[in-house]
């Protein structure tokens, strides 16, 4: 048995090594851990699939990389695999690998005196457009009564983030980990927190082409493979992981330790992904983000369960 696993092993390394790599859109998050672990770790090649990573900035522009032909595959929140559903269906996700509450923070200025949600009324608020950022900014705004047309919207970057409060171009912007972390480290005191209610549970996915899936249909697999692997090693493995993020990130290890626990990595499809799509699907439409004449996608089509169901059942609950 043994000896067996040993050339199984062999058998599998010779695969990767062999084999084109897949091009994976990784986004510059705490949300994709599991991929940096399988990496780091070597899961990827004890799985024997050849992975290679094309870094991006948001998971709207890892998609969008994706559709482009520039990769395989991409890591992404739901929403951006909703505001392309409404014009093209040739991709879906095959797992969500983590779920978190609160990556998504409104910061303010300090000397907008925005100590509360209620205060974002009549400010210039910053978002990233086409992501989750634009979806909770808005449900922010409507949860605490204020009308989204008696705010000034201005879109930004991550990359331009911290400039935008430091320049008082914006009075507050909502962003994701760890870019908060890095405008709070940078800009100190001059800079708060909003406290917003929880909203929003975002998941953050494997997604992929259909011509990748039919294409390559065991490497696939194996990616997936990969990444319960690396949910696992997270939960036994916390100190070195959170190391791993940290140099990833290019942030202390004190941030990540401190916002660690708000993220749960575990290998999911269930039906309340779907539904989440949905509503997002009919905001998207109600306040114009996509053209409104167009019709509701049906989302459950936009999942491919197949690999996940192979690799751990018990995580797929879609009825």
């Amino acid at each position: 048995m043994v000896r067996a696993a040993f050339f199984l092993s062999l058998w599998l390394l010779s695969l990767a090594a062999h084999a084109a790599p897949l091009r994976i859109g990784v986004s510059e998050t705490l949300l994709s851990l599991p991929l940096y672990v399988a990496e780091a770790e070597g899961f990827f090649q004890k799985r024997g699939v050849n992975v290679e990573f094309v870094n991006c900035i948001g998971g709207n522009r890892c998609v969008k990389n994706m559709l482009d032909g520039q990769t395989d595959m991409s890591t992404a929140t739901e929403l951006p695999v909703v505001f392309n559903s409404f014009s093209r269906s040739d991709f879906a996700i095959l797992t969500s690998f983590v779920s978190v509450a609160n990556d998504l923070k409104v910061v303010a200025r300090t000397d907008a005196k925005i100590t509360e949600p209620g205060k974002l009324r009549d400010k210039t608020l910053g978002y990233v457009k086409g992501g989750a950022s634009q979806y909770v900014l808005d449900l922010v705004l409507v949860y605490n009564g204020i009308d989204p047309d008696t705010v000034k919207l201005k879109a930004i970057t991550p990359e331009t983030a911290l400039t935008a409060l430091a320049n008082k171009e914006v009075d507050a912007l909502c962003i994701w980990e760890p870019f908060v972390s890095r405008i709070e480290l940078e800009l100190g005191t001059d800079v708060q927190l909003v406290p917003i209610p929880k909203l929003y549970t975002e998941t953050f996915n494997l997604i992929a082409m259909q011509s990748a899936i039919k294409a390559r249909p065991q490497e696939l697999e194996r990616i997936v493979q990969a990444l319960k692997d690396s949910t696992q090693f997270i939960q036994t493995h916390p100190e070195k992981v959170k190391a791993l993020a940290a140099k990833r990130l290019r942030v202390p290890v004190t941030l990540i330790d401190k916002i660690f626990d708000d993220y749960r990595f575990r290998l999911s499809l269930n039906r309340s992904l779907p539904r989440t799509m949905e509503g997002q699907g009919r905001w998207a439409l109600r306040v114009g983000h996509v053209p409104s004449n167009l019709p509701q996608p049906n989302y459950t089509s936009f999942l491919y369960p197949a690999f996940l169901k192979t690799v751990d059942p018990s995580a797929v609950s879609l009825q």
